[in-house]
């Protein structure tokens, strides 16, 4: 009986601090008192039968990162429901720290809130742990940091039970087998409260993918409340704090690594929060149903058509002898614990890939209809199949590191995403930089003058995402490589074929957009590990010009005539600053002479 008193005490607080909160773009602002919010926390720390809580603080920083315009939109606090026991789930109590969020809060709602910053939440937390036997481990911050600390609380909290200090560097936090090693040691420690110090956005990232394998049951996104609470960095007077110059206080002491985020993040983030309305509603992100999670009975391996499966997978190939019997190798290793279908289209090889997939045994081939294009090969393998089922769409030449399928499943299964990307690995084990931004006039100009080069160019200038650590930690993004892609089986059914118009290039981009456009979600997943040897449908100057003319077509398909012609001359322009290589005049022809694009790579049957 006292558990389900517990468990219905803790809902109904929820649920009344979700009744007073701001519903802004990618994120809900919880409204609390200091002492409703530690309140939550203690009740949190002490169950074991509700979700974990993790605790954010609601600044610019944040809105930066996380809110409509951010690169991690959406990655977050996604609404998985707070109020029922789901213990997949990661719960997040986000509360307003910075002067900016408040003020907006105050303007929205009409009433004054507290600012209750992770410095100041953490000296009562402490020592309500104290009083009530919890345990408490801490996460980032220098070891020396960690030192000090542990001499500071022996002073002043003699009977806290401390069960761990980490202090991983950055790149081990990076890696996903670290970081999973990392939360299995926090949670053979037993800590009960976690304080996450390792810096806006990887703390609140790190917590949604590792901070259900910690086992702790509140876990605190508190950035350097580790360096404050060891004395390392002093905190701002109150009258500072209380004018809103906080933030000023903070870039006199550190101006080297804080100069970047106060004086060029900030401006754009506070215009953001003011831009919130009274009548904004929590983004919703629509959840497809779960999918792949294995059929009862029968065999697993690949298996016929005429069976079902858990998942299918589409390979369009052209002249792939020496790659599609090492791809159905891993395949068949992928599906040792599972069902699958594998369709092979066979795109008039000439090089023995009919009899390459038939020596492999399993896959069914389809041959004989001429070289149609990828897309319209991709189209003629999903009419193979002849049951909904999550679609894999693979490129001929990749290899799948172990566990790449089944970590894209389950990816599916926790986001409810429509589409799914793993990450590229080039031949010689490098990243490649397979995410990109929906194609817009401004990216078109930037790419024409800077290319590759000048990689940290604002986010409006460059249609490939080029920072790393957008590849480090899964999230939602707009497009990404064709190579390979799980496909839920709701998406195929409503944004039917692929567009045959495009042949070879921007078909992936023009089906990504279309899925989006249903409202289905796209998803990175960096633990799903592909490699390409790239190239694999051949290099010449006319595929290369191909690509050009495609990324006009995919323009005047998709934006208004005016913005359409805009985006044609940016691309012209891209070929005019590169004549001296010849696959950069065939494109500027093509782009001008339709006798010169008929003549481009196209569909034979």
């Amino acid at each position: 009986m006292h558990d389900i008193d517990e468990q219905t005490a803790t809902r109904a607080s929820r649920e009344a601090a979700r009744g007073r909160a701001i519903h802004a773009p990618g994120m809900t602002i919880d409204l609390l008192e200091r002492e409703e919010a530690v309140d939550i926390i203690r009740t949190r720390a002490q169950s074991d039968h509700l979700p974990p809580l993790a605790v954010g603080s609601i600044n610019l920083d944040h809105v930066h990162h996380f809110g409509e315009n951010g690169r991690w939109a959406g990655t977050i606090d996604r609404d998985r429901g707070m109020h029922e026991p789901q213990p997949t789930t990661i719960d997040w109590l986000n509360l307003i720290d910075g002067s900016p969020v408040a003020r907006q809060a105050h303007r929205m709602t009409g009433r004054a809130w507290p600012r209750l910053a992770g410095s100041d939440l953490a000296g009562p937390i402490l020592d309500l742990a104290e009083h009530v036997g919890l345990t408490v481990g801490f996460l980032g911050g220098a070891s020396e940091t960690h030192a000090l600390l542990a001499e500071r609380l022996a002073e002043t909290r003699p009977d806290l039970q401390v069960t761990g200090y980490w202090a991983p560097s950055r790149d081990e936090l990076s890696d996903a087998a670290t970081s999973r090693r990392i939360a299995d040691e926090i949670a053979a420690a037993g800590v009960d409260i976690l304080v996450v110090g390792i810096g806006k956005p990887r703390q609140e990232l790190w917590i949604a993918e590792y901070g259900l394998r910690t086992g702790a049951r509140v876990m605190l996104a508190f950035g350097a409340v580790v360096d404050f609470l060891a004395g390392r960095v002093r905190r701002a007077p109150g009258w500072v704090a209380t004018a809103g110059l906080e933030w000023a206080w903070r870039l006199l002491l550190e101006p080297r690594r804080l100069a970047r985020r106060y004086l060029g993040q900030g401006p754009a983030a506070y215009r953001e929060v003011r831009a919130w309305s009274r009548a904004e509603t929590p983004a919703t992100e629509r959840r497809l149903p779960p999918v792949g999670l294995g059929q009862p009975g029968g065999a697993h391996g690949i298996v016929p058509l005429a069976e079902q499966a858990d998942i299918a997978v589409v390979v369009v190939a052209h002249n792939s002898a020496d790659d599609i019997p090492e791809l159905l190798a891993d395949l068949r290793r992928e599906a040792r614990d599972r069902r699958m279908h594998v369709v092979v289209v066979d795109n008039a090889s000439t090089d023995g890939t009919p009899e390459a997939v038939r020596a492999e045994r399993g896959a069914a081939l389809l041959t004989g209809h001429g070289n149609i294009g990828y897309a319209a090969g991709i189209n003629r393998g999903l009419r193979a199949l002849r049951r909904p089922e999550p679609v894999l769409i693979l490129n001929p030449d990749l290899r799948l590191d172990p566990g790449a399928v089944g970590a894209l499943l389950d990816r599916m299964a926790a986001t409810g995403a429509g589409i799914v990307v793993p990450r590229i690995l080039d031949a010689h084990g490098d990243l490649y930089r397979s995410l990109h931004r929906e194609p817009s006039v401004g990216r078109e100009f930037g790419e024409a003058l800077f290319g590759s080069h000048l990689a940290g160019r604002p986010a409006s200038l460059s249609e490939t995402d080029w920072n790393i650590e957008s590849y480090r930690f899964p999230h939602r993004i707009e497009w990404a490589t064709g190579a390979a892609l799980l496909v839920h089986p709701d998406v195929v059914a409503e944004v039917g074929d692929w567009d045959e118009r495009f042949f070879l290039y921007s078909e992936e981009t023009d089906y990504f957009r279309r899925a989006r456009d249903t409202g289905a979600a796209i998803w990175f997943d960096p633990s799903a590990v592909v490699r390409h040897e790239q190239g694999g449908s051949g290099t010449s100057p006319r595929l290369d010009a191909l690509m050009t003319v495609n990324r006009v077509r995919y323009a005047r398909k998709h934006l208004p005539a005016v913005r359409a012609a805009a985006f044609a001359s940016a691309t012209a322009l891209h070929e005019l600053l590169r004549l001296h290589r010849p696959e950069h005049r065939l494109g500027l022809r093509a782009l001008f002479s339709a006798r010169t694009r008929a003549a481009l790579p196209s569909a034979t049957r």
